[in-house]
């Protein structure tokens, strides 16, 4: 056991952004999954937070030291009403078993509000030493996130043919004009979700900034019918480049689909899909992956159908900090 000291700080320093970029790779690729998300990730290269901007959360980065090298990293991300208060740990695979994410963890508990009763932590790979780290520190498990894929190569795949109804058309996201419209269904078809249904402009155009952006790969779906065209049903590709820049990416991702509740039933939630999916083959990639919570049926029924196969779970692990009053 070593002496860990933790800071925690609401923006970081450049320095420190690279060393907790660094240890995200080293731990990466030693556990064969990224222990952060994608909004996390976010949060640690985010250098110019919008000033004033309106937000649902508040986060906040905490680094752990083992005497001069960053060992871990947290990052806490916290209703503004004190709800919702979910985080993710990255220990470096060399200060591991050193009692560093333990330290992170009471660290993050004992900087919950009071009235802030439950805290979440995800897990991304459930892997057998975070699940025994849960254990031993309390947590149980309450949600299971699956990531799934299928093959794209049309040489021993094949993708339905699709039909819009009567009165819709597709057309790409346009920058600058669609943003709104697009976190109004976003948010309507999300409703109940704790993550995508909180999605803010801010967070849109973090994303559309993204080197991985691409209008051509956000297909929409309009009802035609009216005066105005009205947004039923999106689906927003993802394709990362790789890091090195001479291999091309092979891998494509169902990033966002979403149906607006006033045209469920329609089946444009199928349909967007599988237009997507036709967008990144054509740009000649050869596998697809999307996340899906394991409780909605609905959705992994239709993933499933479309012949996506689970690969790998997530887990979200939660405890009661504080008593309820």
């Amino acid at each position: 056991m070593v002496i860990v000291q933790v800071d925690h700080m609401g923006r970081l320093a450049n320095e420190q952004r690279s060393a907790v970029l660094a240890m995200v790779k080293i731990a990466t690729q030693a556990d064969k999954v990224a222990p952060l998300s994608e909004q996390v990730l976010l949060a640690v290269r985010d250098q110019h937070p919008e000033a004033g901007s309106e937000s649902p959360t508040r986060s906040v980065h905490f680094l752990a030291y083992a005497g001069a090298p960053l060992a871990g990293y947290a990052h806490l991300e916290q209703g503004a009403d004190g709800q919702g208060c979910t985080a993710e740990i990255v220990v470096d695979p060399s200060h591991r078993r050193q009692g560093v994410g333990a330290t992170l963890i009471h660290t993050l508990e004992q900087a919950l509000e009071p009235h802030a009763e439950t805290l979440w932590l995800w897990s991304h790979g459930d892997l057998d030493g975070a699940r025994a780290f849960a254990l031993r520190a309390g947590y149980s498990s309450v949600r299971e996130l699956w990531q799934m894929h299928r093959h794209l190569r049309p040489d021993t795949t094949s993708l339905p043919a699709v039909l819009l109804p009567e009165g819709f058309r597709t057309r790409h996201f346009v920058v600058g004009r669609d943003e709104e419209a697009w976190l109004r269904v976003n948010a309507r078809a999300f409703v109940d979700h704790p993550e995508q249904g909180r999605m803010t402009r801010p967070d849109l155009e973090r994303r559309i900034a993204e080197p991985w952006f691409d209008a051509k790969g956000f297909i929409l779906i309009e009802d035609i019918r009216g005066s105005q065209p009205v947004l039923a049903a999106s689906h927003w590709t993802k394709v990362v480049p790789a890091e090195d820049p001479k291999v091309r990416a092979t891998t494509g991702e169902v990033y966002v689909v979403g149906v607006d509740p006033a045209y469920q039933g329609m089946g444009l939630g199928r349909i967007v899909t599988i237009l997507g999916l036709v967008h990144l083959r054509q740009k000649g990639l050869t596998e697809a992956m999307l996340y899906v919570d394991a409780d909605n049926r609905a959705a992994v029924s239709t993933y499933s159908r479309l012949d996506f196969d689970r690969s790998a779970v997530d887990i979200m692990y939660s405890r009661i900090v504080h008593s309820p009053m």
